[in-house]
């Protein structure tokens, strides 16, 4: 493992900065056919103000670009990894894929609810302040800002339900079947240490011990702090 020199950040940066501009060119091929045949096509969208029709573009441009830029950088750093550490990553992908192929398919669809949980929430609000928006425009006696704020409060509602669906259904029968995961605990390093040649029969030993004191004391931190059943 080497410390990032100058040269390695600004190859970062160039990545990120490649996948920016890649977003930009995915978000306008999305945005400009599709708000041209919608502006085409409905008379309530050619009738509202310029700046809420670029919000629009807005809504679609930004998180393809920060979503694509953010996947680039990762895709660079992950090619960084050599050697012993690149196996690591292979192994914890073969793990992850193993786990996910015995899930049920509402496990399934729980776990993937849960790594795209604020991708589900913002698609959810866009979606429903939509659906909101052709729901009270049909109103004329309202003003377009009247309906723009009975929009958004609809939107905001479906979204509060959605969002409580989406925890129900992630920790939807989560007693059952596999072991709970614990995102924020990364023992890696645990695992690279174990492969590492250079280790000795008695440095391997000594981790081996570790790890078990480890597992000993959580083992007994658990029963310290479970509450008794009444």
């Amino acid at each position: 493992m080497k410390l990032a020199t100058a040269e390695d950040i600004r190859q970062y940066n160039d990545a990120t900065i490649n996948g920016g501009v890649r977003g930009l060119f995915i978000g306008l091929g999305i945005s400009l056919p599709g708000f041209y045949l919608i502006n085409k096509r409905s008379a309530y969208y050619r009738g509202l103000p310029l700046p809420l029709r670029a919000l629009g573009y807005v809504m679609v441009i930004v998180p393809s670009i920060s979503i694509a830029a953010e996947k680039e950088g990762e895709a660079f750093t992950r090619s960084q990894y050599t050697g012993i550490a690149q196996r690591e990553l292979d192994r914890e992908a073969q793990i992850e894929h193993q786990r996910w192929q015995n899930l049920s398919t509402i496990s399934k669809f729980g776990d993937w609810a849960a790594r795209h949980k604020y991708g589900l929430l913002a698609a959810s609000w866009v979606g429903s302040l939509g659906g909101a928006w052709a729901l009270v425009n049909r109103n004329k006696f309202q003003t377009t800002s009247q309906k723009l704020v009975q929009a958004r409060m609809w939107a905001q509602g479906l979204t509060v339900g959605l969002l409580m669906a989406t925890a129900l259904m992630t920790g939807f029968d989560s007693t059952k079947g596999e072991e709970p995961r614990l995102p924020g605990e990364d023992h890696t390093w645990r695992a690279i240490l174990e492969s590492d040649p250079h280790l000795n029969d008695d440095e391997r030993r000594r981790l081996h011990e570790i790890k078990q004191a480890v597992v000993d004391r959580k083992e007994q931190i658990v029963k310290e702090t479970a509450i008794p059943k009444k």
